[in-house]
């Protein structure tokens, strides 16, 4: 882009300007800022790193901010690694780091996965295995009390029976009429 005030040389220095609402914006070379009253000392490294860590150090009192204080004490106790550590190189140095670490990765892991448990595809399949196999338990517990309640009834009357033939034999008729109504009220 070219100087707006030359148009010769490249601008590398831009100029912003608001007066009572009204925004004017110049790109300007190093020359006709100079000439214009814009002085910037372009000799000057700028460290933007050291800037703000300065700035932050002034602020890093535990009386202002002691979390900040917290968080950059925080290491794993067994790998020694830092929150920083495991935000540069995107691994946790050890297993422990997630105990460790777990109010600041739960958020991280659970916008990642949409969860911080994994339950995986093979675990979908086995929860509707198990499911499927507690209600054929379900049914076979249904039919098995009707095979026995059906079970108990046979015995019942074949029991009945005998004692019906018994008391026959044995000319106790009285008996016999009462055991032949029982029997016609289990089959009824």
């Amino acid at each position: 882009m070219l100087c707006d005030n030359c148009g010769k040389r490249d601008a590398n220095v831009r100029y912003s300007e608001n007066i009572n609402g009204r925004k004017k914006d110049l790109n300007l070379c190093e020359e006709c800022s100079k000439k214009l009253g814009i002085n910037m000392d372009f000799s000057m490294p700028i460290d933007f790193s050291s800037f703000f860590g300065e700035f932050m150090e002034d602020f890093a009192t535990p009386e202002f901010m002691p979390l900040l204080n917290e968080i950059k004490a925080l290491k794993c106790d067994n790998c020694g690694y830092t929150f920083e550590d495991i935000r540069n190189t995107g691994k946790l140095g050890c297993g422990n780091c997630y105990s460790v670490f777990e109010e600041r990765l739960d958020p991280i892991i659970r916008r990642i996965q949409g969860a911080n448990k994994h339950t995986g595809r093979v675990g979908k399949i086995i929860d509707n295995k198990i499911q499927q196999k507690m209600e054929n338990k379900e049914n076979v517990k249904v039919t098995n009390k009707e095979e026995i309640q059906k079970n108990t009834i046979n015995n019942k009357m074949q029991e009945l029976q005998e004692k019906l033939k018994q008391a026959i034999k044995e000319e106790r008729y009285e008996d016999a009429a009462k055991i032949r109504d029982e029997i016609k009220k289990q089959e009824g």
